[in-house]
């Protein structure tokens, strides 16, 4: 024990000495494991790469995951060298790959973005029976109304107070998700509807319509927070082409929802009858009126002139407003989104939003929050767009992307048209649809498309496809990129069913990266049956 403090016992045996100074004895450290180090290292590349890849930021993320599979492939006798680098370099491989078709099925960044069910659909079916509330429905109601200023006069029939007992029971859950959303966008609803001289109440039609959702979509078609068809939607100025719908953009379609309100009070003189118009279209109110001799929208009601969700509809708007002033009379406690708040950027030409989040430090979802009326996920080819990003990064995005190629700014594929080349055959050779080629390059699908055009070309997600550059420009970079004589010997490799970049780097024992330069690769898909060019060393 004493020999193990580093005391002799020579040293206690003379009591009137003087006792040595006691020093610890410092701990052996084991020696660094190299293989676990590596093994660490590339994991550490992998988890960052992942989380990136999760916030959006691809180019950083495919950085991330070369450097951790090179870690493999430059260890000392290379990826299978050890049992262990190997288990580590599989288990690495794997999750990339895993990546890379998750990736895949996002697409090219022309799948367009996905809906959802409109409100309109979800309640307007539902019966709302005209029969006594309850007395404390009818008190609560009579004092908020007392209490709150309304722009817009509410009716207090057994209808609207049906609606709102629909809100505090079997619709709340739903109501609340529309407060929630609601305070994104109200501020500037009713800033709009002040401009426009409308009632600001006339705000939580959007509510019945879309609960505040701007990629709501309609049986009947209507889209966006403000339920616009698409021809009434062009009627009021939003424009909807193959990139962007703008009946999706809160703002704009705020501005045309104001206009078209305005429109159908001055037609039918009472504000009723135009939200019956807005629901079923200003004609067919103009029938049932004629039709049966009324001038109120309350005895249209009465009638068969009108669908039930358009008899639903009016109430529903009167009760809505009336909870929505006065939610925590009725029960409801929610915290309201912040209003959103922004910069803009005009960005010229397609450039995909994954890397336009990249730039702006912000996720994707951020930016597609923001631009909800873009219908990829990239911004329009051949015109200007002015995208929003979050407060404070737009000059951090305006110089990242005026520092990317312009090769790299999108994950879809160009193509120059050749002599005897139509629409029809460049599909086929893409497996893409002649009429999304049409769309994506803003042309007529029956024109002839000029020798020397370059055709921006969506690839469905489905098909599988090599991102790589047309032969000549393929074997200019090859040329380029060749080592000298004596050095590394040139191979020509035909790519296997299962390959990956990764796995062929493993094989010659040479680095992703390297395989994408001599190849002209923009990412790392490949397809079996293509060719790479690859430099391997000499005594291999």
């Amino acid at each position: 024990m004493l020999a193990a403090l580093g005391i002799s016992l020579s040293a206690c045996a003379h009591g009137g000495a003087k006792a040595p100074d006691l020093k610890p004895v410092a701990e052996a450290r084991p020696p660094v494991d190299p293989i676990a180090k590596r093994i660490a290292d590339a994991d550490a590349e992998l988890q960052a790469g992942l989380s990136l890849a999760k916030d959006g930021h691809l180019n950083r993320a495919r950085g991330s995951f070369d450097r951790a599979i090179d870690l493999y492939l430059t260890a000392p006798g290379g990826a299978y060298g050890n049992p262990r680098l190997a288990e580590g370099f599989r288990r690495t491989l794997e999750t990339v790959q895993l990546r890379e078709l998750e990736a895949l099925a996002a697409g090219d960044g022309f799948t367009e973005q996905q809906a959802e069910p409109a409100s309109i659909d979800e309640v307007g079916d539902i019966a709302v029976a005209d029969v006594p509330p309850s007395e404390e429905t009818r008190r609560t109601t009579q004092e908020a109304v007392r209490e709150e200023s309304n722009d817009l006069p509410i009716e207090l029939n057994d209808a609207v107070l049906a609606c709102i007992e629909l809100y505090q029971g079997r619709l709340s859950e739903w109501f609340t998700g529309a407060l929630v959303r609601g305070g994104r966008y109200l501020p500037h609803i009713r800033r709009v509807f002040a401009e426009e001289g409308i009632p600001q109440d006339l705000a939580y039609v959007a509510l019945v319509e879309s609960a505040f959702k701007p990629h709501a979509l309609s049986r009947a078609k209507a889209k966006g927070v403000w339920q616009f068809i698409s021809a009434t939607g062009r009627r009021y100025g939003l424009e909807q082409d193959w990139w962007v719908d703008e009946r999706s953009n809160p703002e704009k379609a705020t501005r045309a929802a104001a206009r078209y309100l305005k429109d159908l009070f001055q037609m039918f003189g009472d504000w009723n009858l135009a939200l019956a118009g807005y629901n079923a279209g200003e004609f067919k109110v103009l029938r049932g009126l004629g039709r049966y001799g009324v001038s109120d929208f309350w005895s249209l009601r009465a009638t068969r002139a009108l669908r039930r969700e358009t008899k639903n509809y009016v109430p529903m708007i009167h009760a809505a407003i009336v909870v929505a002033k006065a939610p925590e009379k009725y029960g409801f406690e929610f915290t309201p989104e912040p209003p959103l708040a922004y910069d803009t950027v005009g960005v010229e030409g397609p450039f995909d939003l994954r890397l336009i989040s990249e730039c702006a430090n912000a996720s994707l979802d951020d930016i597609r929050l923001l631009n909800p009326e873009l219908r990829r996920l990239a911004t329009p080819a051949r015109r200007t767009f002015e995208i929003k990003v979050p407060v404070g990064s737009a000059n951090k995005l305006s110089e990242c992307l005026a520092a990317v190629p312009a090769d790299q700014r999108v994950r879809f594929r160009t193509h120059v048209v050749a002599r005897g080349q139509t629409l029809a055959s460049i599909a086929r050779r893409y497996g893409a649809r002649p009429t999304d080629i049409a769309q994506a390059n803003g042309i007529s699908p029956k024109r002839r498309v000029a020798i020397g055009t370059e055709l921006i070309i969506p690839i469905d997600p489905k098909v599988k496809a090599v991102a790589v550059r047309p032969a000549a420009a393929r074997e200019e970079a090859a040329a380029a990129a060749e080592p000298s004589k004596g050095g590394p010997a040139r191979v020509t490799y035909r790519i296997k069913p299962g390959d990956t970049l990764a796995t062929i780097a493993s094989q010659y024992r040479t680095t992703v990266r390297d395989i994408q330069n001599w190849n002209g690769l923009r990412g790392t898909r490949i397809a079996a049956g293509e060719k790479l060019t690859i430099y391997r060393p000499r005594k291999f």
